[in-house]
């Protein structure tokens, strides 16, 4: 067998087995002996059979070759992207270089839209919040953030609620860092800070554009922020992304970055926490009784012991236990009462104080009926809200 083309089969074989298993990436590592192989299923990373040492270095140029990354600079990070076709269906794969003291790692991010977009009322919320959610996403202006650590499906919230938005009467403009998906009917545009095109220039460049909606890849800093406010404030729905623990967090995020009171009570509509949890898989889930383990949580809690649920592993989820992901949501509306408070620069515990007496559930709130309805584990409820 012809070396270059057992690693052509060798790599497209690779990529097809992870795309048919769901993973969300590919992680190949230089190490001393062989190249790590891990996929990202459902949020969590899972070894693969490595690739023998021999192979390793011409895995790493063919699939740099692929993502058109120079094969012959090995000292500094590098980006590209390629497609597939897989069962007829285009698949986007970016690829990430980056050096290490035993060769490169390369990460291949799949994005399979097919898997990936999913409307509102397949995310996972409960009716009730559901319906808050669409209430504040139907009015003519505001600013409305989606909070949550790397990797917890804001992108995809914010997606499903321009989807749920995108109607021939309206003008939407995203303006992302990267472009995950596209979406039909919607000017999706990308920054590149080299050229000088960042979020605060390209923010104000759109609203030349005569915007009803637009939505911002991410709030990373005071300019940004305060364009992004104006623009709320002016007739235009603004929706983002933003890097806090929870939802009241948010309102003393933009407060520390700068931004007046005054107008983080005027723009803001509301705030979103989530977060991603594994899900039972349906096919192999068992019933079973809660350790000692679980019973101390419970009584930390200060809830009565329930019957909890596991997944035993079967084909359907490739012997996981667990199989697709649900999210778990903190909804924050800004209530009269909470806007006093907010033009008083308070401290967290207050906002938090407030926006739990105005009815908003924490994320442990309202994961714990996932958990009593047998769709996630009382350990994976944990591992991702804690």
């Amino acid at each position: 067998m012809k070396p270059e083309n057992s690693i052509v089969e060798l790599i497209d074989l690779l990529i097809f087995d992870a795309i048919t298993h769901q993973a969300s990436d590919i992680h190949l590592e230089s190490q001393p002996e062989a190249l790590r192989v891990r996929w990202r299923i459902d949020g969590v990373l899972y070894d693969k059979e490595q690739i023998e040492f021999n192979h390793m270095h011409q895995v790493l140029s063919r699939i740099k070759v692929l993502a058109n990354i120079d094969i012959t600079e090995k000292r500094i990070p590098h980006d590209g992207k390629f497609k597939v076709m897989v069962n007829r269906q285009e698949i986007d794969l970016r690829v990430s270089s980056f050096p290490s003291i035993h060769g490169e790692k390369i990460v291949i991010r799949i994005l399979d839209r097919a898997h990936h977009m999913i409307t509102l009322d397949k995310l996972g919320f409960s009716d009730a919040m559901l319906s808050s959610f669409k209430q504040l996403l139907s009015r003519s202006n505001g600013f409305f953030l989606v909070s949550g650590p790397t990797g917890s499906g804001k992108t995809t919230t914010l997606y499903a609620a321009l989807s749920a938005l995108n109607s021939p009467e309206k003008n939407i403009i995203t303006l992302e860092d990267p472009v995950e998906y596209s979406l039909e009917g919607i000017t999706q545009s990308q920054v590149h800070p080299e050229a000088g095109f960042t979020f605060e220039k390209g923010i104000r460049s759109l609203l030349r554009q005569d915007p009803d909606i637009v939505m911002i890849g991410e709030i990373r800093d005071r300019q940004t922020a305060q364009v992004a406010i104006e623009a709320s404030l002016t007739g235009h729905v603004v929706l983002s992304t933003i890097h806090t623990n929870d939802a009241p967090a948010v309102i003393m995020r933009l407060i520390d970055m700068g931004i007046e009171p005054f107008l983080v009570d005027a723009a803001i509509s509301g705030v979103l926490a989530q977060r991603l949890a594994r899900t039972i898989c349906p096919h192999c889930r068992i019933q079973i009784e809660p350790t000692e383990q679980d019973l101390a949580l419970f009584k930390r809690l200060g809830t009565e012991p329930i019957m909890l649920y596991k997944g035993t592993g079967c084909a359907h989820c490739f012997n996981l236990g667990f199989k697709g992901r649900t999210g778990i949501f903190e909804l924050l509306t800004m209530t009269p009462t909470l806007r006093s408070i907010v033009m008083q620069r308070p401290h967290l515990d207050v906002i938090q104080h407030q926006a739990l007496e105005d009815g908003m559930q924490t994320l442990l709130t309202d994961g714990f009926p996932k958990v009593q309805h047998g769709l996630i584990t009382l350990p994976e409820l944990m591992r991702s809200v804690i």
